[in-house]
This record gives C-alpha cells, structure tokens and sequence, in this order.
C-alpha cells in the first residue's frame, strides 16, 4: 500500500457538498489516514493524475466530471485503484454500471461516518492483498531479487523507451563459477546463503533508483542498467566484484555485459550478454566479457 512520509493510507475524496466534505476529511484524519479533498470531478482528476493514491471515494453527482468517468479515468492511470462511490440517489442500473467498472463499495447517502470508515478498511485491505500479490508474482523467493518473469517485462518496457529517447541501454548477466561443487561440499543450504548474500551485494552494486537486479534461475542473475553504455556496465560490473570480495564471500562470477543494440528482439538481447558470459567461463571464469558488435 502506498503511504507517506508518516505512514498513512492515502485516500482523494471528491465531494462538492462542503459540510459533507468537510466533515467525511475531518473524522478520516482523525483516524489516521490522509485525506486530499476535492470539491468537483476535474480537480479530482488532476489531483489523480499527480498523486498517487490508495483510495478514491467520490461521489456520483459532480460537475464536469461525474463519479462513473472519475472511476474510469482514476482506474486507468492506476488499474490498481480500489473506488467507494457514494450518492443520495443512484439508480439499479447506476450501482450495476458502476460494479461492472470495479467499484468497491456504493455507499448511500446519508451514511454513517463509522460504516463509511469501515467500508474504506476493507477496501484498504483488498489493496494492500492485490498489491501484495502482485509483489509475489515478481519477486524471488530466495533472494527477494525480482524473478525471471518481471525481467522480461522491465526489459521490454526499457528497451522501448531507450529506441524513442535515443538512449543507451546496457545488461549485465552474471553466473556464480562452480557453484555445484560449492553445493556438493557445503550442502544446498549453504549454497542458497550464499545466493542471498550475492543478490544483497547486487543491490550494494546497483546504482542506486537507476539498475535494477534480477534473479534470472539458479545462479545466475541479471542486472538491467538504464541510461548506461558498456563503460558504465563495466563500472558496475567491477562494482559487483568488488563488493563480493568486501564481503568475503567464497565465490568467483563470470560476467557478460552488452550495451544493447537497436533492432534486438528480447531474447536476441539476453543472447548477446550470455554469449559474453559463456566466453568468460571458457577464459576460465572470474572474470568479465564485453560483448563485441559487429560494424
């Protein structure tokens, strides 16, 4: 659930009877949420557009905006949005339309401020469960890297965005040399200590709200490096080494790093740091491989 600097969930309420408002925002701060106010659909909808929020509660009737189209629009910038509506007069065909559109909960004027609040904590929970199942979906379990699955699909978004902004794009895939025989004689439990270790040294690596690590299956990983040429990927690639060994773990990596190409499918681009990956374990391995385009 997103949250502010004080912890609390934040929810936009878009009402243009000002008593209410007034009241609705004032009894919820009291409880311990933040609350945005809004007094009509297009401010509402701006606020939507530059915040982020946890909860919409709006009601039907607005100006400009009505309720149903703040719903459409809110749930589009955020599928993830849970929506209370509340109305003094909605009709069976409403509240239908409205359920259909993923609505939470509509809620009757005049109401309770109690039964409003609880209807938001169920309301707050189900996000928090969405989002929370959505983290699992990406997330590994061991090493609490992202997984596999979610690299594909950051992968593709960025490659996307390097081809339009004209701008560089680079991959690191990594491989933990002769971890078998690291296994074999340490035992499997040792072995998955030492995975965790490495992804929490990939992190220290990273840098910081810019690369993103990934457990791509077994020992290997991948970090994705927006905004970097290959003397940047190398940079982090020396970085990953050098916190290894600050760490004194009992391992050794063999590297691939490629600045991407243009015209590469998503696999084509995995391709070109595995096959400097592989050229690594041939040297030997503890060490690392650039990629070398043709022309």
């Amino acid at each position: 659930m997103s949250e502010n600097d004080e912890g609390r969930a934040r929810i936009l309420l878009v009402e243009d009877e000002d008593l209410l408002r007034h009241s609705v925002q004032r009894y919820l701060d009291g409880k311990g949420l933040h609350v945005t106010a809004a007094k009509e659909g297009l401010q509402g909808l701006r606020k939507i557009r530059s915040g982020d929020f946890d909860l919409l509660v709006t009601d039907l009737h607005l100006d400009g905006v009505d309720g149903l189209e703040l719903t459409a629009a809110a749930r589009k910038h955020n599928p993830h949005l849970q929506v209370i509506i509340i109305s003094g007069h909605g009709s069976k065909e409403t509240v239908i339309r409205a359920l259909r559109q993923g609505v939470w909960d509509f809620v009757e004027k005049p109401f309770d401020l109690e039964l409003l609040l609880i209807t938001i904590e169920k309301a707050l929970e189900k996000s928090r469960m969405e989002k929370e199942l959505v983290r699992l979906s990406r997330t590994d379990g061991l090493t609490g890297l992202f997984n596999q699955r979610y690299f594909y699909a950051v992968l593709e978004a960025e490659m996307k965005r390097a081809s339009r902004q004209n701008r560089p794009l680079s991959l690191i895939l990594l491989d933990v040399d002769e971890f078998k025989k690291y296994n074999d004689l340490h035992g499997h439990l040792a072995g998955d200590d030492m995975l965790v270790r490495l992804a929490s040294c990939i992190r220290r690596a990273c840098r910081k709200d810019v690369d993103v690590g990934f457990r791509y299956g077994g020992d290997e990983f991948v970090i994705l490096l927006p905004e970097a040429d290959r003397r940047t990927a190398e940079e982090v690639s020396r970085r990953v080494c050098h916190v290894v060994e600050e760490e004194g773990l009992e391992l050794t990596l063999s590297i691939g790093v490629t600045e991407l190409s243009r015209g590469r499918d998503l696999k084509g681009a995995v391709r070109e740091a595995d096959e400097a990956m592989y050229l690594a374990k041939q040297f030997g391995g503890n060490r690392t491989v650039t990629f070398e385009h043709s022309g």
